[in-house]
């Protein structure tokens, strides 16, 4: 499943580089279809050719990182619940519940989890 995303005036995708596993997954950078690098193992090689300075490359980087951790809390939810995350409310299990499962078997933490879930309040008790 790849995700396409915008970042400033850079069009990019990730896409899972390893199987669903309990713990941090990577994630195929690609910039303009591009193949670019991967998340937490690697980051982008010769960043030179996307960007203007190593700076930029950081703070995108810092984005990358953040959705790739938001897409893997997407398809851990999924194959955890067998339903989309958009789907939570229905399963009528309490978002804390649903946090503390998902810190526990898939080590995502509750500030992705709560960035992922829909806001619907009265799920969390």
């Amino acid at each position: 499943m790849t995700k396409q995303l915008q970042y400033k005036n850079i069009t990019f995708s990730l896409s899972p580089a390893e199987e669903i596993a309990n713990h941090d997954m990577s994630f195929d950078i690609h910039i303009d279809g591009e193949f670019a690098g991967r998340t937490i193992y690697g980051g982008i090689k010769s960043w030179e050719r996307f960007f203007s300075s190593e700076e930029e490359k950081d703070e995108f980087m810092h984005f990358a990182d953040i959705e790739a951790h938001k897409e893997e809390a997407r398809l851990k939810f999924a194959y955890e619940f067998n339903c989309t995350v958009e789907e939570a409310d229905k399963l009528n299990i309490p978002y804390d519940k649903i946090i503390e499962v998902m810190d526990r078997r898939w080590a995502i933490p509750s500030e992705i989890m709560l960035a992922v879930l829909p806001t619907n309040n009265e799920y969390l008790h």
